[in-house]
């Protein structure tokens, strides 16, 4: 593709660390022609708490070697990326063909970014790459954050490093839809809270120690036990109402805390599910795969392990298709995304191909839509309940082909997948995760309206959660249609003493690690 060329508006002061990485990766497919400096004030906030954040983020590096490269008046550039909150010059801001690009969380008002929603303890925060362009603003990435109340360098840190690489992202969607076809209108923005007149560092820091101790005593103590269950309702059905009763599951008689069942997958024979699921042991510290058979008269065959390697696997993906019996687990410890075939009805199974290579794939969904098999999942790492990515292939075996869009979409609110698509009444509606207040909060079922090897768009139908009052009330985190009963997990907590000397051990460890005070 043609490389873009821009113009670099900054702060005089210097840029910060995810504003340098931001130009490193632009400018890997764009030209930088020039930079302008400016000025902008300080944060509006105590002179502690900007001291806390500039030790806990560096001070900005200074831009004097890029000052010669002023653009000449007359040199045509494409857009103008402004990072940092100095206001935009009057001759600049009609200078490139794509207008005026900036992070909207760098607004004009002078308040240290995503500070005020970890002091009001708010779980999610948003921010947008926003181009303006001939009075319009245009939407050129998006994403929902989920904010750990507990510290503020965290939060802040996660979602710059999420957020660096949107322009040179931009640029390459630019390539593939154009400016005027594949990015939306900005609407009206949810207004972060207020962050309270005079507040200082030591309110602050009172707030984070008391989270913590909070975070410390639930990790020591109160630990998560999932299951799996059997809800006697058609899938459709969760469509008009997400809220089932407890007495509608047929939940698996767990016994003990030693470990917990999740993630179901089933296929039907001859009246009986076999169902595959997750099983975590909590003293091994990883999950392998067990499978389970249910009847109209409840689980009735013990547990048995048939997919356990020396990695974790997990969100055992079953597709029962005219060609065999297949499984797409997650083996994200493994750096892939492999297929597994079974041939004697789940008993036992042999990997048969890689399906994605090089790639830590959480949760991995396929599925065929439109003539073409469809793989969804997220990523390891600090954003794998945050960013969709998405690919696809003419045939099961592959090759699979990365989304022009990837990833196609940034929201902790219904991004990471979590059970088997389904169609209704000829619409696809996709089960994700809604991670915005903690992992595994319930089902986000999403009306996917737009799915292309080049276009991607869904909304939300409704939310799933289950009885709050059951034996099982937070969740579900994985929704699973077989047939017209749907597979649903559940979570408790529980006092698990193998979590308890597991944790105990990687707080003593993390003790040891800490450098001596200097007095």
């Amino acid at each position: 593709m043609q490389r873009l060329r821009f113009v670099l508006l900054c702060d005089a002061a210097g840029l910060e660390r995810w504003h340098l990485r931001c130009l490193e990766e632009l400018e890997d497919v764009a030209d930088l022609v020039g930079v302008v400096a400016g000025e902008s004030g300080s944060a509006r906030c105590s002179r502690l708490l900007q001291r806390y954040a500039t030790r806990a983020f560096g001070s900005p590096a200074p831009v004097e070697g890029r000052l010669e490269r002023l653009p000449p008046p007359d040199e045509a550039v494409d857009f103008v990326l402004r990072l940092g909150r100095v206001p935009v010059p009057a001759g600049l801001a009609g200078r490139g063909r794509l207008g005026v690009w900036r992070f909207e969380h760098e607004a004009e008002k002078n308040e240290l970014p995503f500070l005020a929603e970890v002091y009001a303890g708010t779980d999610v925060t948003q921010t947008a790459l926003v181009a303006t362009r001939d009075g319009r603003e245009l939407v050129l990435e998006h994403g929902v954050f989920r904010i750990d109340t507990r510290s503020y360098a965290a939060s802040r840190s996660r979602i710059e490093s999420a957020i660096a690489g949107w322009p040179a992202r931009a640029c390459r969607r630019l390539s593939v839809v154009g400016l005027d076809n594949g990015f939306r209108e900005r609407g009206p923005r949810a207004q972060a809270p207020p962050l309270p007149h005079g507040a200082g560092l030591v309110g602050f820091t009172a707030r984070m120690a008391t989270r913590r101790a909070g975070l410390a005593w639930q990790r020591f103590f109160r630990h998560p036990q999932w299951n799996v269950g059997v809800l006697d309702r058609p899938v459709a059905s969760l469509l008009q109402t997400g809220v089932y009763a407890d007495e509608e599951v047929d939940w698996y008689p767990l016994e003990g805390t030693a470990g917990f069942l999740a993630d179901p997958f089933a296929i039907e024979r001859d009246g009986r599910l076999r169902i595959l699921c997750e099983y975590f042991d909590y003293r091994a510290g990883r999950g392998r795969i067990r499978a389970l058979e249910y009847s109209a008269g409840g689980f009735s065959s013990r547990p048995a392990d048939i997919l356990s390697p020396s990695r974790h696997v997990s969100y055992p993906y079953l597709l029962d298709l005219p060609e065999g019996l297949f499984c797409v687990p997650e083996t994200a410890t493994a750096g892939e995304i492999a297929l597994y075939r079974s041939d004697d009805e789940g008993e036992s199974w042999s990997k048969v191909a890689v399906l994605v290579p090089d790639v830590p794939g959480v949760d991995p969904t396929v599925f065929r839509h439109d003539d073409r098999w469809w793989l969804t999942c997220t990523r390891l790492g600090p954003q794998e309940d945050a960013e969709l990515w998405v690919w696809h292939a003419s045939d099961l075996a592959g090759p699979w082909l990365p989304h022009a869009l990837n990833p196609v979409k940034t929201d902790v609110r219904g991004a990471r997948p979590g059970g088997r698509p389904f169609v209704h009444d000829g619409v696809l509606y996709r089960p994700a995760q809604d991670c915005s207040h903690a992992y595994g909060g319930r089902i986000a079922l999403q009306r996917v309206t737009r799915l292309s090897p080049t276009a991607f768009a869904e909304e939300l139908a409704t939310t799933v959660e289950g009885p709050r009052q059951g034996r099982y009330p937070i969740g579900p985190h994985t929704l699973t249609p077989v047939g017209d009963v749907v597979l649903v997990d559940g979570r408790r907590t529980v006092f698990v003493p193998a979590a308890f000397r597991g944790f105990l051990a990687l707080w003593v460890r993390a003790l040891s690690r800490r450098p001596p005070r200097m007095r």
